[in-house]
């Protein structure tokens, strides 16, 4: 039994791996860093048009394709099916 419930879970891992979900949830100290994390990665979008800066970049920007992003709050965690 215990043998074949660790080959189910190995089964659904390899499944998980090969199709992530292309998302993530993100804790930060407090709600201040959380807004102003936020502010700065949508401070070139204004209502679906592009309008001022990009928002700063690192060396894996462009590998992890932050331009294609979208950055909100979480939903809260009873609204999230796990």
């Amino acid at each position: 039994m215990e043998a074949n419930l660790r080959e189910d879970y190995r089964k659904e891992r390899e499944k998980v791996n090969s199709k992530p979900l292309g998302m993530a949830f993100v804790t930060f100290q407090n709600e201040s860093i959380t807004a102003l994390i936020l502010k700065d990665f949508n401070a070139c979008k204004c209502h679906g048009c592009y309008c001022r800066r990009e928002p700063k970049s690192s060396n894996l920007s462009t590998k992890l394709h932050t331009h294609n992003w979208t950055v909100t709050y979480a939903p809260h965690p009873q609204n999230v099916y796990w």
